[in-house]
């Protein structure tokens, strides 16, 4: 199974809808800029509002300052550059967690959330971000780390990625799996996550690689599907991986999903 890439195809369709081409048009029809200074004060607004302000926030998100991943440790934090990264603070699997764990299991599924979407960002959290986010303390969460290790979850905060090593982000593990075999059920179980977050994760995957062989260019795909560049060369990687393995769970990924904000053409499609 295998998807070629095309010619580059519009992204007109969507880019008509979004707020970016609206105040585009209005720079160009209501204060007649030539089109190309129209697309630079784009660009610049974007570029001084995006990150401060956070336009592709979800609701229960909030914008917080982690360590660039590429800092080696030994430096003081005041010292060190910052990144932006969206932290999930609350969502649906939260009550679930508390029902099944209460107060404390509700807190290390937060904890694992929090962790690794900043990881995948490109940012990392130490313990005590962790424990200001989860309003606890930095013991706590130091001993809640050592016991999801012992469970055999690996979190990657600034103290433990250099003695892990590259950590993949949970998307690309959780995809990983079920193109290997493994039931959604017991994916969400190993990897600390919800069946639904399983399932949005491969809908994520196959929304990447089919943009990916339209064409779309690396921020286009991250406009469209959300998806961190760091996840999306693991998902591209991922995918020529088992294509090259001919892995059959393939074909029931990219039927079962369709593009969540572009629709798939049938064209595109693997056979």
């Amino acid at each position: 199974m295998q998807m070629q890439r095309t010619e580059t195809p519009s992204l007109r369709s969507a880019w008509t809808k979004t707020k970016e081409y609206q105040l585009l048009a209005i720079l160009e029809e209501e204060y007649g800029f030539k089109h190309a200074t129209s697309r630079s004060l784009v660009h610049l607004m974007n570029e001084f509002s995006e990150k401060p302000y956070g336009w592709h926030r979800g609701d229960m998100q909030i914008i917080y300052h982690a360590v660039d991943m590429r800092e080696r440790p030994g430096r003081a934090i005041g010292d060190i550059p910052l990144r932006p990264v969206f932290l999930t603070i609350s969502e649906s699997d939260d009550a679930v967690a508390f029902e099944t764990g209460g107060l404390q299991g509700m807190r290390r599924h937060k904890l694992i959330r929090l962790a690794r979407e900043s990881y995948d960002q490109g940012g990392l959290l130490t313990q005590h971000d962790l424990a200001l986010l989860l309003t606890t303390s930095s013991r706590t969460i130091q001993r809640d780390i050592k016991e999801l290790r012992t469970a055999g979850i690996r979190l990657p905060t600034r103290g433990a990625i250099y003695e892990y090593g590259h950590i993949p982000s949970i998307r690309s593990v959780c995809v990983d799996r079920f193109l290997c075999g493994e039931d959604i059920d017991n994916t969400a179980n190993e990897c600390g996550v919800s069946p639904d977050m399983v399932r949005k994760y491969h809908r994520q995957f196959t929304d990447t690689v089919v943009l990916y062989a339209r064409s779309y260019r690396v921020n286009e795909i991250i406009d469209v599907t959300g998806v961190p560049e760091k996840v999306l060369g693991e998902f591209l990687i991922l995918y020529e991986c088992h294509k090259n393995r001919k892995t059959t769970r393939l074909n029931e990924l990219f039927t079962r999903y369709t593009p969540g904000i572009i629709q798939r053409p049938a064209p595109f499609a693997p056979r």
